[in-house]
């Protein structure tokens, strides 16, 4: 009696393994961009830029997690990193640029508020003619804060003084003093000196007939 063999077992279909996840490059680069955006949001000056980066690697980010057979967490992390991050530069800009020209202002009326004292302090100018002359002419002229005052006096016997008190500074940011004496027929000596806040900023002498000096300054600094 013979034997029948068997029929051969039919070729078993093994399912080909799913392929291992990699990490994505992408993603990396996400999570990278992302730290530097979210570090540099919180740098004064260096935020305006900051979400550029946040940016670029939110967008990078995105494209990694739709990327197939790459793992997901890289790519994830770096985008919420780059999100806020973007969030945060935008924000922070605003705060600090309010800041900073809220800084400026108040420095602006501070420095305003000096000039306001400076401006009302007052400064006494003296005009001063001496010599031996017995008939002077002397002729002083005053200009400060826009408004011009001139006097002259005539004959006049030396010494002769006069003293004036002015405001320094003012609308008009600009001042100036003048004396000048001329001597009589009888001659003589003659000499002027012009003091501004109690420094002497002009002097001039002279000898003879008619002789003529003059005193000029500008400015309530004395200088």
């Amino acid at each position: 009696m013979s034997t029948i063999p068997p029929p051969p077992a039919p070729d078993q279909q093994y399912a080909a393994p799913a392929p291992e996840k990699s990490g994505s490059g992408l993603g990396i680069a996400a999570l990278i961009l992302g730290i530097l955006a979210l570090i540099g949001a919180f740098i004064p000056f260096l935020n305006y830029g900051a979400w550029v980066l946040g940016l670029i690697g939110l967008i990078l980010g995105i494209v990694a997690l739709v990327q197939k057979n790459k793992k997901k967490g890289t790519a994830l992390t770096g985008t919420i990193l780059s999100g806020v991050a973007i969030v945060l530069s935008i924000i922070l800009s605003i705060v600090y640029t309010a800041a900073f020209a809220s800084a400026v202002n108040d420095s602006i009326k501070e420095q305003i508020k000096k000039d306001d004292v400076v401006a009302s302090q007052p400064v006494e100018v003296v005009y001063e003619v001496t010599g031996t002359s017995t008939d002077s002419n002397i002729t002083y002229s005053t200009y400060s804060d826009g408004a011009s005052k001139s006097e002259t006096a005539s004959a006049q016997a030396l010494p002769w003084t006069k003293s004036i008190t002015v405001k320094k500074g003012g609308t008009f940011d600009f001042s100036s003093f003048s004396v000048v004496a001329t001597a009589g027929m009888d001659g003589g000596d003659l000499a002027c000196k012009l003091t501004v806040a109690g420094k002497v900023v002009a002097e001039q002498s002279a000898t003879g007939q008619y002789a003529v000096v003059s005193c000029l300054a500008t400015g309530t600094d004395g200088e």
